[in-house]
């Protein structure tokens, strides 16, 4: 029986967007594969493997060491540039990753007498080049078939959320050669969207596939969607990085409007669910006096998350600097909850192409327009005529992760 070995570089508690994506493929995979999801894991593991079906989940510890301890607490004081230059200076004179997943999976082969056959597929998934890295140096020494897989552009387009200007230079400059040698020896090429796969070098291009985010059609009851009879609820679902905090519009906005209304928080509250940490968010909120309409939710189970957004009037995204080739799997939930999505200020990319082309909301780019909107959608609110986007079962499937599986399997069935 074939089998495919599903990387991730990150696991559920430093990735869980990305982490929760790559689970569902491989449990989508392993209906007609044997399917090994091999993942590191920053904390230690207390239990090694699980297996459901044919699909063996199997996280590994990273060996800790000075280093790993720095970066991570770089990370919980919200210093992710300084973090970012860590691992690529480390990379630099070292030639290796802080956090070594090959290595830690050479471990487990030796210790479970696995070998990896040419009839097998390797599946792994960016971000980090280090991951794409692996995929390549296990084909070439086992001869299996290799998929990359990208959740961005990595070192061919924009730069990565929150690197600057040096970092991005650094990124490109070291790593550009050794993601090009990955590239040649594919044998697919997956990316999330039409516009990241214009990023890509242009004899690569018609080789990438699009397999784009979506939301977990297993995890929603439609049924319980409804609307807060008391409080017009705005959520952000997600972390907030500091480059969405550059252009402030929208907090400018919603200080307007709740001024020039008079509106009293028990009436109208903003909701960050499931958000990093973000001390420039809070800085914020604090300097526009919103502190009383405003509430910030760490990182949950999507099942608690989804206990929030089944009340919302409204979702709202916030651009992500000057990025336009950005859309997240937020998107996709906020599609299939089907209440309207506010773009505050437009990225005119990839984000108000999916509000327009489905409908399904309003886009702004100006404070007078945001406020007149937010007066609108509540004075319809509390006169018991919400906005609500119906969808067909049918739209509803197509916008799920399920949907993209269903593309995915036939790609790899060819293999």
């Amino acid at each position: 029986m074939k089998r495919i070995f599903v990387f991730s570089y990150h696991g559920r508690e430093t990735y869980q967007t990305g982490f929760n994506r790559l689970l569902s493929i491989s449990e989508a995979l392993s209906q007609a594969y044997e399917v090994h999801f091999v993942y590191g894991n920053k904390n230690k593991v207390e239990k090694p493997i699980r297996i459901k079906g044919s699909l063996i989940e199997i996280p590994l510890s990273y060996t800790p060491g000075f280093f790993h301890n720095l970066y991570k607490n770089l990370l919980e004081n919200g210093r992710r540039g300084i973090a970012k230059l860590l691992l690529i200076t480390y990379y630099f004179f070292t030639g290796k990753e802080i956090f070594d997943l090959g290595r830690e999976f050479n471990k487990y082969k030796k210790k479970t007498n696995i070998n990896i056959t040419p009839d097998d597929i390797v599946f792994v998934s960016f971000p980090s080049i280090a991951i794409h890295n692996l995929g390549n140096s296990l084909k070439q020494e086992f001869g299996c078939k290799l998929v990359l897989d990208y959740r961005d552009p990595g070192v061919f387009g924009y730069p990565s959320i929150e690197d600057n200007k040096m970092l991005s230079f650094l990124r490109k400059f070291f790593l550009k050669r050794r993601e090009m040698r990955n590239l040649k020896n594919a044998d697919l090429i997956v990316t999330i969207s039409e516009s990241i796969r214009k990023l890509f070098p242009e004899k690569y291009k018609n080789q990438v596939q699009v397999i784009r985010n979506g939301y977990d059609f297993r995890k929603i009851d439609f049924k319980q969607i409804k609307d807060h009879p008391y409080t017009f609820k705005l959520i952000y679902l997600g972390s907030v990085y500091n480059d969405q905090l550059q252009d402030t519009t929208f907090f400018k906005a919603v200080r307007k409007f709740i001024n020039q209304f008079t509106i009293q928080p028990q009436y109208f509250q903003i909701r960050f669910v499931g958000t990093d940490e973000s001390i420039k968010l809070r800085d914020l909120i604090r300097s526009y006096r919103l502190e009383p309409y405003t509430s910030i939710s760490a990182k949950m189970p999507i099942g608690d998350v989804y206990t929030e957004l089944y009340s919302a009037a409204m979702f709202f995204h916030l651009k992500y600097g000057g990025r336009k080739e950005i859309i997240t799997t937020k998107q996709y939930e906020y599609l299939a909850f089907q209440k309207p999505i506010l773009l505050p200020v437009s990225d005119h990319g990839d984000l108000e192409e999916s509000i327009t082309k489905n409908n399904a909301g309003f886009i702004c780019n100006t404070e007078e327009e945001i406020v007149n909107l937010l007066k609108e959608c509540l004075d319809k609110h509390f006169d018991n005529q919400p906005v609500r986007i119906h969808r067909t079962e049918e739209e509803l499937y197509e916008f799920s992760r399920q949907f993209q599986e269903e593309k995915l399997t036939k790609l790899i069935k060819h293999l």
